[in-house]
């Protein structure tokens, strides 16, 4: 036992026999092992989520995901990669779908001047987007209320994962008000078919607490169970990996900063500089010390070496970190990604990839991405029918006379999307360009991909094209001098 050990030793207790001998198979007993922290009590995984996973496990689990993005970085970057390659770029961006294009378009250019102020924090549309993106993935999920101020003007709270809850884990039963007797679970009220009807927010204070019906708040998670009620972080299978990735870096670390802040070691029976020495006990002879002699020269240092009996004077040997470390980490990152549901090779090694390997990467990135814009777009569409509603009421917008106006026209929206990553650009859009002349896909549809409305696309190029024919009848020039190519690539012959 080393001296540091036995110090360890005296001040540190050991645990007791049974606990230290019973805790890798309890560990290993527990569903999602990183929330380990009391003693087992199922054995078989045969309840549900919310029994399996209690709810002290589940803020441990939920808590040490946050600890995680925020000190290992191939974390936060998996999760901000998400985040900003489906919500930004131009992307959620509001498309009217209904008849009345004209009440659409102003509906449009009210929700976008919305938008810029849209959360009661001051928050834009695109960075609670964002914020809500991020927190699926890290936290599990986050609540979004909808309300409005004292004017009656509509107003989006985020409400984040931690605020949803009971200020105990045993209650499980709403207590008194409209949703007294109702079950209760992890702050999520239920009716008896297992829907949400209600959230607890709690506040500073237990009287701060309220219940918020579902009608009026929507709760953003990605569910992986039947019954699943609240969300719960994509890094949740690898915790326990990404502990020990963070552990053997800071290890490799220390090696290497003593292996570059060290560059002899004596090795002797006394495990020490001799006592004796003069150069121990006074600085008369700092040339001298332990049986090393140095003697300093203009320009550099060198050096001689005495070993006296009994002694070896060794250079440290900086082999940190090792081929060995290396993979193991690199074992540890590609666990945790592809637990996450995020493709290990695009966020660690694509630079080691084929060009077919990678195209099939970005494909399955660009597959994630839309999924989570598909999925954030339906309560996006319920956020926009909520603003426009309002505005309609007081006096905003005009009420919607659009012909399907009986099939809720005015809330008929879709939202455009990032544009999506490719390895060849010139593929794609050719790709694209035949879809749209084979009819398989409409101009709205690969405009949105790209983060661009129709209506913006043709109101760009009708500004184009008056801009052009007037310089051409100011200066008498042809069309071939602005160099502008007609889609079969010949210059237009058109005169002003």
């Amino acid at each position: 036992m080393s001296l540091l050990e036995r110090i360890k030793s005296v001040f540190i207790p050991k645990p007791k026999a049974n606990y230290a001998a019973g805790w890798d198979s309890y560990r290993r007993s527990r569903l999602i092992e990183g929330g380990v922290w009391g003693q087992p009590f199922w054995q078989n995984h045969t309840q549900s989520f919310g029994k399996e996973v209690s709810v002290g496990e589940w803020r441990i689990i939920v808590s040490a995901a946050r600890k995680l993005y925020w000190n290992v970085g191939v974390v936060n970057a998996a999760i901000d990669q998400k985040a900003m390659l489906t919500t930004g770029n131009g992307a959620f961006r509001p498309i009217f779908m209904g008849a009345d294009r004209e009440w659409g378009k102003r509906a449009e250019a009210k929700l976008l001047d919305w938008f810029q102020i849209a959360y009661m924090d001051g928050s834009s549309w695109w960075d609670a987007l964002t914020l809500e993106n991020i927190a699926i993935d890290r936290d599990g999920d986050c609540l979004t209320v909808l309300s409005q101020n004292a004017a009656g003007y509509p107003m989006l709270q985020l409400v984040p994962w931690h605020q949803i809850g009971t200020r105990t884990a045993s209650e499980d039963r709403v207590s008194s008000g409209r949703y007294a007797g109702a079950r209760m679970e992890n702050g999520v009220i239920l009716n008896r078919a297992g829907r949400a009807i209600g959230f607890r927010l709690m506040g500073e204070t237990e009287s701060d607490d309220r219940d918020i019906p579902a009608g009026s708040a929507m709760l953003s998670k990605d569910p992986r169970e039947i019954g699943q009620v609240r969300g719960i972080s994509a890094f949740a299978p690898a915790i326990l990996d990404l502990r020990d990735l963070a552990t053997l870096g800071d290890n490799i670390k220390a090696a290497s900063k003593l292996a570059s802040s060290l560059g002899l070691i004596v090795e002797n029976q006394m495990g020490m500089q001799d006592p004796m020495d003069a150069a121990f006990t006074s600085d008369a002879m700092p040339q001298a010390m332990g049986g090393v002699r140095l003697e300093t020269v203009q320009g550099g240092m060198v050096q001689y070496f005495t070993a006296g009996t009994g002694e070896k004077i060794s250079q440290i040997d900086a082999t940190h970190p090792t081929e060995a470390q290396d993979r193991l980490q690199e074992r540890l990152i590609k666990n945790a990604l592809l637990g996450a549901g995020w493709p290990a090779e695009f966020c660690w090694s694509l630079e080691k990839m084929g060009g077919a390997n990678a195209r099939i990467i970005l494909e399955q990135v660009n597959r994630i991405t839309s999924d989570r814009h598909q999925y954030l777009s339906q309560q996006c569409k319920r956020r926009v029918a909520y603003a426009v509603a309002r505005f309609i009421e007081i006096g905003e917008l005009p009420s919607y006379k659009g012909a399907d106006a009986n099939q809720g026209g005015a809330y008929n929206f879709r939202f455009t999307q990032a544009p999506q990553l490719t390895a060849d650009s010139s593929y794609a859009n050719s790709d694209a360009i035949n879809a749209y002349r084979a009819g398989m896909r409409s101009m709205t549809d690969i405009l949105s991909s790209g983060s661009k409305t129709l209506d913006q696309h043709l109101d760009e190029v009708q500004a184009e094209e008056l801009n052009i024919r007037a310089r051409m009848a100011a200066t008498g020039l042809g069309r071939e001098a602005f160099g502008l190519l007609t889609p079969n690539g010949n210059v237009s012959t058109q005169t002003p």
